[in-house]
């Protein structure tokens, strides 16, 4: 069983792919992981208008509630949790993202990760050192990612802001339409390119994402799942998810770099 916390305002009623417990335990289950059960836990995510997106990120990534949903990940038996939030993993840098993930394992005794530390297991995995972002949040926040980057000497060629629906839900973001618009922006490029945050439905959409980039395009909830699973071992046989998990599957190589290493 692979654990989840993801970070839901209160009376939430978006069906956000990342809480869809059973759709991705089915996911799964059609791709030859039938034995993997996907559980998600909850926490409290209220965003004041007013709060900068450091702010912000800061109540989400609270060290109490994270240890008490891990402490309830591990009473569920979940073999590996992962804390599904990208702007509250990298927004203090790789060393808090790695203390974040020492916090998690030591309350769920088992092994854990966050969205953040899984992208850049997923970039060693691919040995790319350059990416474009393609991304939701304000300009700001952007900036942190790309530090978050550079801090392990990836490169961030461009960062491409895509534009929010009038709801402001990034849940409804076109994302097809604004990579359209962003790989007919600059010259070709085999740079991966990188899609944050955990509210963006990707699962069922990378491969659509890649025939109209022409690149591979790696997101929140791909490498979320993906690395929650080689955490407990598995090595995901994944056909039809984006050339990341279709490289996975036919290399069979599951040693990949713990998120730990070089740590503190």
């Amino acid at each position: 069983m692979i654990g989840t916390i993801v970070p839901i305002a209160r009376n939430n009623k978006i069906p956000f792919e990342i809480i869809g417990d059973r759709f991705i335990s089915n996911w799964l289950a059609e791709r030859k992981l039938a034995g993997v059960e996907y559980i998600s836990f909850h926490t409290p995510d209220e965003h004041e208008a007013a709060t900068s997106g450091f702010d912000h990120c800061e109540r989400l990534a609270n060290e109490d509630v994270l240890s008490a949903a891990a402490f309830e990940a591990r009473k569920k038996g979940c073999d590996s949790v992962v804390w599904a939030c990208t702007s509250a993993s990298f927004f203090r840098g790789v060393h808090y993202a790695r203390r974040q993930i020492q916090l998690l394992s030591e309350s769920a005794a088992a092994p854990a990760t966050n969205t953040s530390m899984a992208f850049l297991a997923a970039l060693d995995a691919l040995r790319a050192k350059r990416v474009d972002v393609v991304l939701p949040y304000s300009p700001e926040t952007a900036k942190m990612m790309v530090s978050f980057l550079s801090e392990v000497d990836i490169g961030v060629g461009r960062v491409w802001h895509m534009k929010a629906p009038t709801s402001g839900s990034f849940f409804e973001i076109d994302c097809e339409a604004e990579l359209a618009k962003f790989v007919s922006s600059r010259p070709f490029s085999t740079d991966p390119i990188l899609i944050p945050c955990t509210a963006i439905s990707s699962l069922k959409r990378v491969e659509a994402f890649e025939k109209i980039s022409g690149r591979p395009v790696i997101t929140a909830n791909q490498v979320t799942v993906w690395h929650a699973l080689v955490l407990v071992g598995l090595t995901p046989s994944i056909l039809d998810a984006g050339s990341f998990l279709r490289s996975c599957a036919q290399t069979g190589d599951g040693a990949f770099r713990s998120p730990l290493e070089n740590g503190e």
